[in-house]
């Protein structure tokens, strides 16, 4: 009894290990979480969706100021010029994935930008996607090292990337330039990868098992 006891707490520091976990989401039904910044823009809840009053808005997730590695989600609605601020310390730094880029001159598109003190940078691996503009689009965005990845409606393949060791950490934002929408917004931590010894103690855990059930088996306890 004492092995598969042992086996079954490997089982679940494996499983720990290598899930994600959510640690801030809002779906703005109920207004909007007090972690908001709201730091530019005048941002309100109307019919459950976040929205700016302004352009040039920016509203933090002030709770957590320091992430790393992470995942985003969020729903954009009638998707215009506007965006997501990662690894930001406040409306002058950080890199933005921009909606609604330039896209071929119609404005169907996404790009980056890394912004310094105040200043935007350069396009940054700009990507056409018809019908995008003015659409309802669902967002994820994956921060992990140097590398964004950006995926477009549940796509298994990045719609851009962008490699950047500018900003190590730093606050997720959501910035606002039009008359777009946010709903169902969230935050996860990255899901790790298990360490090569967390993987050597479950596979012992499997032998360990595999032992118990041969000696219950046979009659031995």
């Amino acid at each position: 009894m004492r092995k598969l006891i042992l086996v079954l707490t490997l089982f679940f520091v494996f499983v720990s290990s290598a899930s994600a976990a959510t640690i801030f989401s809002d779906d703005f039904d109920s207004g909007a979480n007090s972690a908001w910044g709201n730091e530019l823009g005048s941002w309100v809840t109307n019919g459950g969706v976040y929205d700016a009053q302004s352009i040039s808005a920016y509203s933090s997730v002030t709770t957590f100021p320091s992430l790393t590695d992470f995942t985003v989600n969020v729903d954009i609605n009638n998707l215009d010029d506007g965006g997501v601020m990662l690894r930001s310390s406040d409306w002058g730094n950080g890199v933005a994935l921009i909606t609604g880029g330039k896209g071929n001159g119609n404005f169907s598109g996404l790009y980056w930008h890394i912004k310094q003190n105040g200043s935007w940078g350069r396009i940054l691996n700009e990507v056409y996607i018809p019908g995008l503009f003015g659409s309802d689009v669902s967002l994820q965005i994956v921060v992990s090292g140097n590398k964004y990845s950006a995926y477009v409606n549940g796509a298994t393949s990045p719609a851009t990337t962008l490699t950047t060791s500018v900003f190590s950490s730093g606050k997720v934002a959501l910035y606002d330039n039009s008359r777009q929408t946010f709903d169902n917004f969230s935050i996860s931590t990255s899901t790790p990868v298990p360490e090569p010894a967390t993987m050597s103690l479950f596979g012992l855990g499997l032998v360990l098992l595999v032992l118990y059930r041969k000696r219950m088996a046979n009659g031995i306890q």
